[in-house]
């Protein structure tokens, strides 16, 4: 069934809105669903999907970090493949609180990173992105030397969107209960959330 234009905005601001408001990056995998289908009809259009919210420049790092944290393997896409960049372009597009989250978390990484490399986070080698990305870890878990406080917040709020658009998507619900991805920091997907997501393969002949 087709749901008109309108009502999906609305059900996709309510969702962007209720994020933040609960202080997490989870969504449910019903609303999330509607996010994935929005993203999938402008890939779909001539020249691929435009970001909405996100800048090209802050795009292209969430997108970096998105395939850093759930990468492609032998079983499935990454979390690129899945979508997560646009679904994170899409919730931000919807709520100017997450947006600063993301230009904010964004401009402190290129700043971190420059002091060590001289160049954005995009632009600096893959080692040099799994170094930072793996020196967050160590701040979040609070056994780390490393100054990085003020980046921890915004780690865990791509990682957990990233995740959650990832497990959500067509590509994410044929890869559950497969361990094969490795995510940077440990995630452990709800079993309500493998349940429903589970009989909506089933529904769709996933």
């Amino acid at each position: 069934m087709t749901v008109p234009r309108l009502s999906r905005r609305a059900v996709l601001r309510q969702l962007a809105l209720a994020i933040t408001a609960a202080g997490s990056g989870s969504v449910p995998i019903e609303a999330a669903r509607l996010v994935h289908t929005i993203a999938g009809e402008s890939r779909s259009q001539p020249g691929g999907y435009t970001p909405v919210q996100l800048t090209d420049h802050e795009f292209r790092t969430v997108s970096r970090l998105a395939e850093l944290i759930v990468p492609a393997d032998a079983r499935g896409g990454s979390a690129v493949d899945a979508g997560a960049p646009e679904f994170i372009d899409l919730l931000c597009s919807q709520n100017d609180q997450l947006t600063t989250i993301y230009q904010n978390g964004i401009r402190w990484l290129d700043a971190t990173i420059r002091e060590r490399s001289g160049n954005n986070f995009i632009d600096t080698s893959a080692e040099a992105q799994a170094d930072i990305l793996d020196d967050l870890v160590e701040a979040e878990r609070g056994d780390s030397s490393h100054n990085l406080s003020e980046g921890v917040n915004f780690f865990d709020w791509v990682r957990r969107m990233a995740v959650d658009a990832y497990y959500t998507s067509p590509i994410g619900i044929r890869d559950i209960g497969y361990q094969g991805n490795q995510v940077l920091s440990s995630y452990e997907t709800p079993s309500e959330a493998i349940d429903f997501a589970t009989r909506v393969a089933d529904d769709l002949g996933l």
